[in-house]
């Protein structure tokens, strides 16, 4: 006990770092706009809301009886969020990086907040299954895109625009590490995308079967 009040005391006199005020943003971001998209489901009530998206009965019923062509998904899904991601990762070497990062998370938290509390309200805890096998296994992967891409905002705001500009080479460097994490956050993207065609679908249909 003494040790944690030692170290909280040091933190609060800036001894030992804390956590950056992004992580914390983008933290307080994400419940926050969870619990408002619970809210602004409750508020819109169910009858006004409870078509949406996967929910919608007539969804519902077709999708279990056709067949899914992964592949046209596939570049379907790539067009609708492609783009966003793209624009998102050239906006991570400007100044605008974090606030592009946190609207992103305080986006997916609404959305996820609000089609759970919905789902709930037509469904009951089956609801929750049916969001879980809407947002799996894809998601596996989106999530980690969307905590990197703002923690590499955060680090090229830190290096590039923050304290002491940095030496030529440096920043060269620090280009040439964002640049190559934006591949890595585009490859992982991109798997997710695969995932959502090839292998949600299956395992949506397999859900529906207990609707």
């Amino acid at each position: 006990m003494k040790k944690r009040w030692s170290l909280y005391l040091k933190r609060r006199e800036g001894i030992l770092p804390g956590k950056p005020l992004g992580i914390r943003l983008m933290q307080a971001g994400l419940l926050g706009t969870f619990v408002a998209g619970i809210f602004m489901a409750n508020l819109m009530g169910r009858e006004a809301v409870s078509n949406a998206g996967i929910l919608n009965d007539y969804f519902v019923e077709k999708f279990q009886y056709t067949d899914i062509n992964g592949e046209n998904l596939f570049f379907y899904i790539i067009g609708e969020r492609l783009p966003l991601l793209l624009l998102l990762c050239m906006l991570a070497f400007t100044s605008f990086g974090i606030v592009a990062g946190l609207l992103m998370i305080g986006w997916q938290g609404f959305s996820v907040g609000f089609m759970l509390a919905v789902a709930i309200a037509k469904y009951g805890i089956k609801g929750i299954l049916l969001i879980l096998g809407g947002l799996f296994p894809q998601y596996l992967f989106y999530v980690p895109v969307y905590v990197i891409y703002c923690w590499l905002t955060i680090y090229l705001r830190q290096r590039l625009y923050w304290g002491v500009q940095e030496q030529t080479a440096r920043r060269r460097y620090v280009y040439g590490a964002g640049l190559m994490a934006v591949i890595g956050l585009l490859l992982l993207f991109l798997s997710g995308i695969f995932l959502e065609s090839y292998v949600n679908p299956f395992i949506l249909k397999k859900i529906l079967n207990f609707f």
